[in-house]
């Protein structure tokens, strides 16, 4: 049976500066981290503008990194006006029998594609998760439709920038470190402690969701490149349904910085059987 490697990365406005509008600083930086992962299939988040001129800069990704195919999710405004788009790229192993996209539930939009893998009769389900920065509420509406694809007869996996941090990860401490105005994204509802809110995370999990980081150990390892007072924490995830977990032979957190001016946003990445 063949080894699948999946990838999620987040590319902070699609590897441009101003938020997406300006060069592109970091743009290199990361096709050369990506090629090195060799996917099969990779998540990105943030892909600003790449539906402009005919989805130029997609494609651009996509034969850079080397891959066959990439489908590109359009996502909703921001109140500033940003189009957080994501996409799923595909190597030339890997054939689309559906696909598609969903904003009418997501703050951003969830793009999502069924898959057919070489050796493997039934469909993986993949949904390229970008949940909600803002409202932990809105967070744990946004997984409640992904429950079902954790039924024991489905092969399915949610990945991606989840904003919400793991449910094996240590607590951080919040206090010392994040401005005011920016806890209430983070952090469980007003009267409690400061505790990072994991209700989204936690549903999946009971659901019968399977962390891929559990099987290599790594529940503790934080995802990189958060600025200057932020706090360190692993909400770049990769979530694999009851009868594909066995399946998950290998899982790595990706601490490379570019070699370029600019850090590139490190994915997590994980392999399958």
């Amino acid at each position: 049976m063949s080894t699948i490697r999946i990838a999620t990365f987040n590319t902070l406005f699609g590897g441009h500066t101003d938020f997406g509008f300006g060069p592109a600083d970091r743009w290199d930086g990361q096709i050369e981290f990506l090629r090195t992962l060799r996917p099969d299939i990779l998540a990105l988040q943030e892909c600003n503008f790449w539906d402009q001129l005919g989805g130029r800069r997609l494609h651009r990704m996509v034969n850079d990194v080397g891959l066959a195919q990439g489908l590109l999710a359009d996502a909703n405004p921001t109140t500033a006006g940003h189009h957080f788009h994501s996409a799923i790229l595909l190597s030339d192993r890997i054939r689309v029998h559906s696909a598609g996209s969903d904003r009418t539930r997501y703050h951003h939009v969830m793009g999502w594609a069924h898959l057919i893998l070489p050796g493997i009769e039934q469909l993986l389900e993949v949904r390229n998760l970008h949940l909600d920065p803002f409202d932990p509420r809105n967070r744990a509406r946004e997984v409640a439709p992904l429950e079902v694809l954790a039924a024991p007869d489905r092969i399915s996996l949610l990945r991606g920038d989840i904003n919400a941090i793991g449910t094996g990860f240590p607590e951080p401490d919040w206090s010392p470190r994040l401005p005011a105005h920016l806890l209430n994204g983070h952090l469980r509802s007003p009267g409690e402690e400061l505790q990072s809110d994991r209700e989204a995370v936690e549903l999946l999990a009971r659901a019968g969701f399977v962390d891929a980081s559990t099987s290599a150990g790594k529940e503790d390892v934080p995802t990189a490149a958060f600025a200057d007072g932020d706090v360190p924490r692993r909400q770049d995830l990769i979530l694999a349904s009851p009868a594909l977990a066995p399946a998950v032979t290998g899982y790595q957190v990706h601490m490379e910085r570019s070699t370029r001016p600019c850090l590139i946003t490190p994915p997590s990445a994980s392999t399958l059987t």
